[in-house]
């Protein structure tokens, strides 16, 4: 191959090359496959997951498709948050606070009652020990029939995931308090009930909670954001320092 043939090789060869790495640096910018956002959410800057390996594969929120987003969603088996339940009756309302830990199948509540007392429950497997103030003794009772969503008054979480299709009347992505969530509304029932949700997408947990009787609204749920610091194992001990379930 004389000089000049070479001169011409070599040049093809660059360009080539040169094409070659254009789509590779092109390609390694596409968007990643099977996450496309419905376009009214295009541009929405998304909460970061803690778990990515649980992101959503289910973009499109619809009744049918209710319960399997949320099943991508993963709870922390760790943490701490203030939670409100008002209730609203014609010519008055009332409002309970309840500070909640949570450490695997361990759940204290602490409640500030009416007459400035506070109520202890830790709630763990099919038991609750439940004591006031400083107290040094406790009542167990068997939890199996409320546990401790019941004990704080929330709706429960299972409920939301476990919908019949066709007793939900809308479905959807919405912000709720700065969070991405999903929204979930009930049809209103034989009795005029009707009940709506919001799970935060970034945590996994029931985020906000309404119900309504004949439009009017009679109970709210809402939730402060995760504590920053994980709660002590000191937090789910029994008065007396003991463990529940050793005495």
């Amino acid at each position: 191959m004389d000089k000049k043939r070479m001169t011409y090789f070599a040049i093809g060869f660059g360009i080539l090359l040169l094409v070659v790495v254009i789509l590779l640096a092109r390609s390694s910018y596409r968007e990643p496959a099977g996450i496309v956002l419905p376009e009214e959410l295009a541009g929405t800057e998304l909460p970061e997951i803690n778990h990515p390996e649980n992101h959503l594969n289910v973009v499109e929120i619809s009744p049918e498709t209710v319960k399997p987003a949320i099943n991508t969603l993963s709870r922390p088996l760790s943490y701490s948050r203030t939670q409100t339940v008002e209730t609203f009756w014609s010519g008055g309302s009332g409002q309970s606070v309840y500070q909640i830990s949570v450490s695997g199948n361990k759940t204290r509540l602490d409640t500030r009652l009416a007459d400035g007392s506070a109520r202890h429950m830790l709630v763990a497997g099919e038991k609750a020990w439940v004591w006031y103030d400083d107290e040094t003794e406790w009542t167990v009772l068997h939890s199996g029939a409320f546990g401790a969503d019941s004990a704080a008054r929330m709706l429960t979480y299972e409920t939301v995931r476990d919908l019949p299709a066709e007793q939900i009347a809308a479905a959807d992505y919405r912000m709720k308090d700065e969070l991405y969530c999903i929204y979930v509304e009930t049809a209103e029932d034989e009795a005029g009930y009707a009940d709506r949700y919001w799970v935060s997408v970034s945590t996994g947990l029931l985020a906000a909670a309404e119900r309504l009787c004949e439009g009017k609204l009679v109970y709210r749920f809402s939730a402060s954001a995760l504590d920053a610091d994980l709660p002590s194992e000191n937090r789910f001990l029994l008065p007396d320092g003991s463990m529940p379930g050793t005495k």
